[in-house]
Formats: C-alpha cells, sequence, structure tokens
C-alpha cells in the first residue's frame, strides 16, 4: 500500500512538472521580452500570452478588423487640399525628418514582422505542445481516475480497523483531489490559453496579409522608380559621352598647339643661325675691303715712287747733256756710269715692288671677287632661307586659324547638344515631379524622400556639367591666350616683316574668339535663365496644383451648398402647392367675390381687406419658413 501511494507521488509530481501550466511559462518566458531582456529566470502567468493584444509596440497594427474597417474610409478619403498645398520652405524642411521618420517607421515595421513571425512560430510550436499536453492530461487524468477507483476498491476491500490507515487513506485522498482539481484548473485555464493564442494567430496573419500588401505596393512602386533611375543613368552616360568627346578634342587642339610652339622654336632657332651668317659675312667683307684698300695705297705710293724717279733720272739726262766742263767730262762720265747704274738698278726694283704689287692686288682682287661672290650666295641662301620660314610660319599660322574654327565649330555644336541634354533633363525632372506628385497622391507621400534625393543627384549632376563646361571655356581662354603670346613673339622676331594681311586674319580670328567667348557667356547665362524658368514654372504648376485642390474643395462645398439649397427649394414648393391647392380648393368653394377662406361662408365685400391681410402673414410665415430650412444645413 504505502508504495503505490509512493508510486501515486511519484506520477503527480512527473505530471506537474509536465504540466501545459510549466511549459506555457517557460515558452512565454522565452518568447517575452522582459525574459529577452533579463536573464534570471522568472515565473509568468499565462496572462503574458494575452498580453500580446495590448503590447505598445503592436498597438497600432493589430487593431481589430473591425477597427480596421472603420478606418479605411477615412484613410481613403481624399485629402486633396493637403497633399496639393504649396510646398512652403517649412514643409520642404520637414520632409527630410518626415521621410527620416517614414524610414524608421519601416524598419520598425520589417522588424516587428520577423518579431510576429517568430512569435507565430513559437505560437504554433506552443498550440502543439499545448494539445499533446492537453492529450497527456486528459489520458493521467483518465488513468488516475481509474487508479483511484481500484484504489478505492482495494480500501474498501481491505478495510483494516487501524484508524491511522484510514486518516492517511483520506489525506491520500484529499490530496489526489485536490491535485485533481488543480489539474483541472489548469487544463481550463489551458483552453482558455489556447483560444486566446488561437485569436492572436488570427489577428496576426491578418497583420501579415496586410503588410505583405503594402511591401507589394512598396515593391512596385520600387520597381518603377528603379526603371526611372535606370532612364536617368542612361541619359546621364550619354552625357558623360559627350564630355570625354570634348576632353579628347581639347587634348587634339592641345597636341597641335604644342607642335605649332615647337615649330615656331625651330624657326626661331633658323632666323638666329642666318643672322649670325649674315653677321660673319658682313665682317668679312668688310675685313676684305679693307685689305684692298691697303694695296690699293700701297700701289698709288710705288707709282710715286716711280714718277719720281724717272723725274729725277729725266733730270739727270738733262743735266748731263747740257753743261758740263770739258775739264770734267772724264769724271762725267764716270758719274754718269756710276748714276746710270744705280738708278737702273732703282729702277729695276721698283719694277720688281710694281709688280709684285700689281700680282698681289691681281691675288686680293681674285679674293675679293671670290669673297663677295661667296658673301653674296650665304645672303641669298639666307633671305632664301628667311622666305621659307615666312610661307612656312604663314601656312602654319592659316592651319591653326582652320583649326581654331574647327574647334569653335566643334564647341558649338557640343554647346548646342549640352542644350538639348538639358532641355531632355528639364522634361525628365519635369517627369519625376510629375511622378512625385502621383506618389504623394496614392502612397501619401511615402516615396518623396528618394525622389527629392534622385532631383537632386540630377540637378547636382547638371551643376558638375555646367562646372566643366566653365573649366573647358577657361582652358579654351588660356590656350587663346598662348596662341595671342605666340603670335605677339613672332611679330617681333619678324619686326614688321609680316604683311599687313596677315595682321588682319589675326586681329580677325581674335574677334572671332571674343565673339565665341561672349557667345559661351551669353549661352551660360540662358542656360541659368532656363534653370530660373523651370524652378519658375515648377513653382506655378505647385501653385496651379493648390489652387485646383481649393477649386475642387469649393466645387464640393457649392455642390453640398447647392443640394442644400435645392432640397429647400423642393420643400418650400411643397409647402407653397400645399398651399395654394388648399387656396384653389377654398376658392372653388364659391364663384362669389365675398367668399371668406377661413370660414368657407359668404362674407360682406368690406372682408377682402381682412383676406389680403391674411395671406401676407402667410407669405411672411413662409419666407421665415424657407429662410430657417435654408439656415439649417449651412449651421
Amino acid at each position: 500500500m504505502s508504495d503505490k501511494v509512493d508510486s501515486l507521488n511519484q506520477f503527480f509530481w512527473r505530471a506537474q512538472k509536465n504540466s501545459p501550466r510549466s511549459i506555457s511559462s517557460e515558452a512565454t518566458q522565452k518568447n517575452s521580452p522582459q525574459a529577452a531582456s533579463s536573464e534570471a529566470p522568472q515565473k509568468i502567468s499565462p496572462r503574458v500570452v494575452r498580453q500580446l493584444k495590448t503590447s505598445p509596440r503592436y498597438s497600432d497594427h493589430t487593431a481589430s478588423s473591425s477597427n480596421q474597417a472603420s478606418r479605411a474610409p477615412k484613410e481613403k478619403s481624399p485629402k486633396v487640399a493637403d497633399h496639393r498645398s504649396p510646398r512652403s520652405p517649412a514643409s520642404e524642411k520637414r520632409r527630410p525628418s518626415r521621410v527620416s521618420e517614414l524610414e524608421s517607421q519601416v524598419s520598425q515595421l520589417e522588424n516587428d514582422l520577423k518579431i510576429v513571425k517568430d512569435r507565430l512560430c513559437s505560437t504554433e510550436e506552443l498550440k502543439k505542445q499545448a494539445q499533446k499536453d492537453a492529450e497527456e492530461s486528459n489520458q493521467q487524468l483518465l488513468a488516475l481516475s481509474l487508479k483511484l477507483e481500484e484504489s478505492q476498491k482495494q480500501l474498501l476491500e481491505q478495510s483494516a480497523p487501524k484508524e491511522v490507515l484510514c486518516e492517511i487513506t483520506e489525506e491520500r485522498d484529499e490530496k489526489l483531489q485536490s491535485q485533481l482539481e488543480a489539474i483541472q484548473k489548469q487544463h481550463t485555464s489551458d483552453s482558455a490559453a489556447l483560444a486566446s493564442a488561437l485569436d492572436e494567430i488570427k489577428q496576426l496573419k491578418a497583420q501579415l496579409e496586410i503588410v505583405a500588401e503594402s511591401e507589394a505596393t512598396h515593391s512596385k512602386n520600387s520597381e518603377a522608380e528603379q526603371d526611372e533611375l535606370l532612364k536617368l543613368k542612361e541619359n546621364l552616360s550619354d552625357t558623360l559621352v559627350l564630355v570625354e568627346d570634348m576632353k579628347k578634342q581639347l587634348r587634339d587642339s592641345k597636341e597641335s598647339e604644342t607642335q605649332a610652339q615647337a615649330l615656331v622654336g625651330e624657326t626661331l632657332v633658323q632666323l638666329e643661325a642666318a643672322k649670325k651668317m649674315v653677321e660673319t659675312l658682313t665682317s668679312d667683307g668688310i675685313k676684305a675691303t679693307e685689305a684692298y684698300n691697303s694695296v690699293a695705297s700701297e700701289l698709288d705710293q710705288s707709282r710715286a715712287r716711280v714718277n719720281f724717279l724717272e723725274e729725277l733720272v729725266s733730270k739727270l739726262k738733262s743735266d748731263i747733256g747740257s753743261g758740263g766742263s770739258k775739264d770734267s767730262q772724264s769724271e762725267g762720265d764716270d758719274l754718269k756710269q756710276r748714276t746710270q747704274e744705280s738708278l737702273e738698278m732703282e729702277v729695276n726694283s721698283v719694277k720688281l715692288e710694281v709688280e709684285r704689287l700689281r700680282s698681289a692686288l691681281e691675288a686680293a682682287e681674285i679674293r675679293y671677287n671670290e669673297e663677295q661672290a661667296q658673301s653674296a650666295e650665304q645672303i641669298r641662301n639666307a633671305l632664301e632661307m628667311v622666305e621659307k620660314i615666312k610661307s612656312a610660319s604663314g601656312q602654319r599660322e592659316a592651319e591653326l586659324e582652320s583649326d581654331l574654327r574647327k574647334s569653335k565649330y566643334e564647341i558649338e555644336e557640343l554647346k548646342a547638344n549640352l542644350m538639348d541634354k538639358e532641355t531632355e533633363l528639364q522634361g525628365i525632372c519635369e517627369e519625376n515631379e510629375g511622378l512625385t506628385v502621383k506618389l504623394e497622391n496614392t502612397l501619401s507621400g511615402q516615396g518623396e524622400h528618394e525622389l527629392e534625393k534622385k532631383l537632386q543627384k540630377s540637378n547636382a549632376e547638371i551643376e558638375n556639367l555646367k562646372v566643366r563646361l566653365m573649366d573647358k571655356e577657361t582652358e579654351w581662354q588660356h590656350i587663346s591666350e598662348e596662341n595671342e603670346k605666340l603670335k605677339l613673339e613672332i611679330k617681333e622676331m619678324m619686326k614688321g616683316k609680316v604683311s599687313d594681311e596677315i595682321v588682319s586674319d589675326i586681329e580677325s580670328a581674335r574677334s572671332a574668339e571674343r565673339e565665341a567667348l561672349m557667345k559661351i557667356g551669353h549661352m551660360t547665362e540662358e542656360v541659368d535663365k532656363s534653370n530660373r524658368k523651370a524652378a519658375r514654372v515648377a513653382e506655378q504648376l505647385e501653385a496651379a496644383q493648390a489652387a485646383n485642390a481649393e477649386m475642387e474643395t469649393e466645387l464640393r462645398r457649392l455642390k453640398v451648398q447647392s443640394d442644400q439649397w435645392r432640397k429647400a427649394a423642393e420643400a418650400a414648393a411643397a409647402m407653397l402647392s400645399a398651399g395654394n391647392n388648399g387656396h384653389l380648393m377654398e376658392r372653388t368653394g364659391s364663384m362669389d367675390s365675398n367668399y371668406s377662406p377661413r370660414t368657407g361662408k359668404i362674407s360682406s365685400p368690406y372682408a377682402d381687406d381682412l383676406d389680403e391681410d391674411l395671406m401676407k402673414k402667410k407669405n411672411a410665415n413662409m419666407l421665415r419658413r424657407i429662410g430657417v430650412l435654408w439656415k439649417k444645413p449651412q449651421k
């Protein structure tokens, strides 16, 4: 008997341990936010499962289906004035915060979805476990009831006279009954918890369906926005290709300018070499002329000496032939012979010197002629080199001018393409604005932040393109300034040898460059003006939309008022028709003019004034009633 009692105690202890109450409490401890925050084990009543309905996180989303149905028409009511109101700077400042709040709410909803899904899985598992526990508890109850019946039978059969055994059995029976009652209470509480869990599962499924629908709509909107982004990326890629083409053309122009500078440097070096050759030739010619002059002066001196000696010889001969004494004839002969010999020697020496000087003169003349011929050839070569350099520089200038014209034409074409792209971008911006308005009307401003980001990106890219254009214009200005400096250096080197036509062409090229720069400035100003006009048009569109919204609200109000007026007019017409019918019926009582409508009797002709007063009072009362009916719906 004691063994049976011990076995029963162990069985009840196991049943309490494996009861659904303990399992549900442990599961709720695992799934509850308190168990997640604090790791200490706490006993939680089954009411924790019911707190899913009134949790603060799901208070807005886990509403009943009736509340959702009642809120649906309010949410779907058109709020035209709110959505299409003109954008003020305060609202524009609030939009990023609103969009950030929406993003945070979306992230919270996603987290809540995950938590709800986890809780759904856990609640389904708990449901299965609770069903299993209920079945096991039912089986245990049946087994316990059978065992109780058997124990009672055994106790009745083996009733001993001992009072102690009776008391023990009674106590055991009371304990068993109390345990049975506790198990039954737990079973009822578990069934209630199961019912509440099933209700919560239904609510969570409804919420999941709503969230899935919202996610589907959000995915559709995101796909549309991605398509728009792809279009914008394609347009941006086209603009980037155009910018790269412009860069390549600028590089080619820079390379051509560097080649022109190299050619100019080579021509300058050749000019310096030609100048040095001319200077050396002029110095050699001066030296040859000096030598020729010195030789000519020596010849003149030798000729003068020869003439002087010839005169002396003639004088001596005349002296010898005319005068002289006879005594001194012998001495004179000796002197004559001596003088003749000396004179002959001097004449021979002078002749030799004259011949030598003549040969030197001839050699100097030949050398001078050769040097003159060489200098003339060198001067001709230098002049030919200068002419070649002039022709090459003129051709190069013509090529540079043609390149400048081509580059100007290409720049104008690129500017036209840029203007077309800007117009396309403006059209895309307008389409984006229309899409933003549609999204505001459909999604109540959920995708505004993303579209604003896209618009800001497109505007930033347009500004970057404008900045690049300005950089290219500044580079073009620097290149034109360098070309002008090179032209000025070429002019200084040539020192006025360039013709007036080239100067006029260069001046016309400068004026064309200035005009092109002025046109570029005007084009940039026109681009800025077009952007301002686009902003003004957008503002006017927003104002027009706001005015349309106000007009729609006014039209609705006027419709309501017209309906009210129509109802009042119908009521007044009904009342007037009723009054007129009664009046006619009263008048048909008698054709006599003295018939009274109040009494239905014939009165004296003096009662007409009283009837007119009564009709006036009736009309006044009818007008008052119409006024009251008129004013009632307006209140």
